[in-house]
Order: structure tokens, then C-alpha cells, then sequence
């Protein structure tokens, strides 16, 4: 067994060399990036949201939310700003990734919207070039995606991908109706908002848009989005999930794979870090597989699910300090709004004072060296 094989993953009868893909968005506008993803690592290639037109996109179109961190953003980015015949024309980037050495062996799943007669138009002409497909589903009407997932699956015989997002509708009902339409599996999810960030030197928002208004991805979802991975997963187990929202690392493609995913996507970080991050991710992963004694990766998926059959916990632990791994640095005791922590730096030592600690957890999740757990009170 090769280091390679410990992250290969296959989904729907599609073989894909490792469980983290693009996603559709600036990271996969073009050829030339798909294929620069593929060189470096990434397992499945999506590509951009077409349509029957070319986007108008408002300038500026990103922005980070938090000020120069490049962890999540805030975006007006539509589908692709070039017209469908630009992707599966003659010459087209469709032809283009399939003509590159791993673009004719990774998976190519295209990415399409918005509506039933726009995939009438579009559906024939990518049939010659996609693996599979995925559709944004911007829920409009009940009646309205219904009729845009059962025309979708009318028009191909190849694996079809619904993307959701939890915008004021019952996403375990909207899933369960799509796969009566003939959906084969998620993309749970898109982008979060309305949102809004503004430049308080000059007094507008950042992003360029009608209203001010953009679309908030990256670390800042993640949360929401394994949470709705976790609830489709636990109520359609065999269905297969791919999570997108924060994936930046290893780590985060692990998280998504416990709560059920069967692989993930990455977008905002790709966006940030370029096409590197795929190796990135991968090394970390065959590292974790190795630590861990997988033979694969996808012996973890849904492993978290069980402990999730839990009506919570009512008895305050107490925080408990690995003297082996703690180097002293004294966050956790500034986090400690119960000042129930010491950390003695000159004399390198942890204590904690039973008595008022509440057990709430938050210094195990901030210690930079892992060496914080709770544990049952004495």
C-alpha cells in the first residue's frame, strides 16, 4: 500500500484521488487553475457555476471580514463572468482540462444554474465533457427546485449533486424532496448571508455591490456547515455528503469526514493560499491516516455520529493540564473569565482552582500545544 492510497476516495462510482476537491467559485474560473489544482494535488475537479450568460460581476467583489486576517470572506461573486460556449465550445475550458494528463483522470463535475429551462440549455452541451454535476439550489419556490432537480435528472444519466444552504427553509425536508426528484447526493453549503462589512475611513461598505451587501465563506461557516453535514448524514447515512465551508487544512477535512462527509471541497482558502493548499492538505491527512493506522480515510466517516446520540452534559468537568506538553504560555489563564487558572511562567508550572472552575471547556480549545483536556471532578 502507497501513501497515495490511503486517501483515495470513490463516490457514486467516480474514482477520485483524494477526498478534497475544488469547489465553484474564483478558485475554479478557468482552466488554467483547474489544472494548476490538479498538478498539485486536489482529487476532484469542480468548476465554476455556468449559466446561459455571462455574470455581471460589481467590483470590488472580496473582501476579509476581519481585517487582514485570511481566514473567512466576504464576497459578491456569481457564476462564471464568461459565456457557456466559452466552456464547452470548441477550445473551450472543458476541453482544455480534459486535455491535460490529470485532467483526463481526475472526476470533472460541472457546475450549473439556476433554473429548469437553464439546464435544458446547458446539460447537452456539457454531457460530452462532465462526470457528474452539481446545481446550486436557490431555493425559491418548493415547487421551483423540484421541478429544477427532476429536469436535471431527465438529462443525464450521470451523478447529480444538489448544493444547499440553510437560508430560512427545513434543509432535512428540502433534502428529502430532492432525492424523491432523483438527487443523488449534497454539497452542503453555500455561502452564508446577507452580510455586510464597512470601511470606517470612508464611511461605505467594502464590497461593491447593490446595497453593500455580500456573502460570508470560510472559517467563520464552518461550524454551520458540519453541523448540517452531521444532521443529513444521521438521517441519510448511505446518501453520499461532500462538505464545503472553512476547509483549510487536514484538520478540517477530518472534521467534515467524522460528521459524515464523504469528502470535501475547498474555496475560500484556495483563494487565499492558491492551488498549493491541495498538497498541503493531503500530506497532512496521509500523516493522520498513519498516526491513526487507517487503511484509509474513509474508514473514519460518520464515526462522530454516535456520539452525538446525547442529551448533553450536565456535570461540570475541571481542567486538567499534560505538564509534558504545556509550554507555559499563559493563554489559557488569560482566557479564564473564572480565574480558575495560574500559570506560574518563571517556575514553569499549571494549577488550577477546582472551586472555580466551571468546566466550560473554552482553554482545551485555545491551547496552542493540546495540552488542556477536562476531566471529571474528584
Amino acid at each position: 500500500m502507497t501513501d497515495a492510497d490511503l486517501i483515495k476516495t470513490q463516490i457514486l462510482g467516480l474514482n477520485f484521488t483524494a477526498p478534497v476537491f475544488t469547489a465553484a467559485g474564483p478558485p475554479s474560473r478557468d482552466a488554467a487553475i483547474l489544472n494548476a489544482s490538479a498538478e498539485n494535488g486536489c482529487g476532484g475537479l469542480v468548476a465554476k457555476t455556468i449559466s446561459v450568460k455571462a455574470a455581471e460581476v460589481a467590483r470590488p467583489c472580496m473582501a476579509s471580514p476581519y481585517h487582514g486576517k485570511a481566514e473567512s470572506m466576504l464576497n459578491i461573486e456569481l457564476w462564471s463572468d464568461l459565456p457557456p460556449e466559452a466552456w464547452y465550445g470548441e477550445g473551450g475550458e472543458y476541453s482544455k482540462i480534459r486535455a491535460h494528463p490529470l485532467g483526463k483522470q481526475l472526476p470533472l463535475i460541472g457546475s450549473l444554474g439556476y433554473n429548469a429551462e437553464d439546464a435544458k440549455k446547458l446539460i447537452p452541451n456539457m454531457e460530452p465533457y462532465c462526470d457528474a454535476y452539481e446545481f446550486s439550489c436557490h431555493y425559491t419556490t418548493l415547487d421551483e427546485t423540484r421541478e429544477y432537480a427532476s429536469t436535471i435528472r431527465s438529462l443525464t444519466k450521470k451523478p447529480v449533486f444538489a448544493k444547499l444552504s440553510p437560508h430560512g427553509h427545513d434543509l432535512l425536508h428540502l433534502a428529502k424532496e430532492l432525492r424523491a426528484c432523483g438527487v443523488d447526493g449534497f454539497v452542503v453549503m453555500n455561502s452564508l448571508g446577507p452580510c455586510m462589512v464597512l470601511d470606517v475611513e470612508r464611511e461605505c461598505p467594502i464590497l461593491g455591490g447593490p446595497g453593500g451587501k455580500g456573502w460570508l465563506s470560510g472559517s467563520a461557516v464552518r461550524p454551520i456547515a458540519v453541523y448540517w453535514v452531521s444532521a443529513l448524514a444521521r438521517e441519510m447515512p448511505d446518501v453520499p455528503i461532500i462538505g464545503v465551508g472553512g476547509v483549510s487544512s487536514w484538520h478540517d477535512v477530518v472534521e467534515f469526514m467524522l460528521a459524515g462527509a464523504s469528502a470535501v471541497q475547498v474555496c475560500t482558502a484556495a483563494i487565499y493560499k492558491g492551488p498549493k493548499i491541495f498538497k498541503e492538505i493531503n500530506d497532512g491527512l496521509i500523516e493522520y491516516c498513519k498516526r491513526k493506522g487507517l487503511k484509509n480515510l474513509s474508514e473514519i466517516r460518520g464515526r462522530a455520529l454516535k456520539a452525538m446520540d446525547t442529551q448533553g452534559n450536565y456535570v461540570p468537568p475541571v481542567s486538567h493540564c499534560d505538564e509534558d506538553k504545556c509550554v507555559h504560555c499563559g493563554i489559557c489563564q488569560g482566557v479564564c473569565t473564572y480565574g480558575a487558572i495560574t500559570v506560574d511562567k518563571a517556575n514553569k508550572k499549571w494549577t488550577v482552582n477546582p472551586a472555580n472552575c466551571y468546566g466550560c471547556g473554552l482553554c482545551t480549545t485555545i491551547c496552542p500545544k493540546h495540552a488542556l483536556s477536562v476531566v471529571p471532578r474528584k
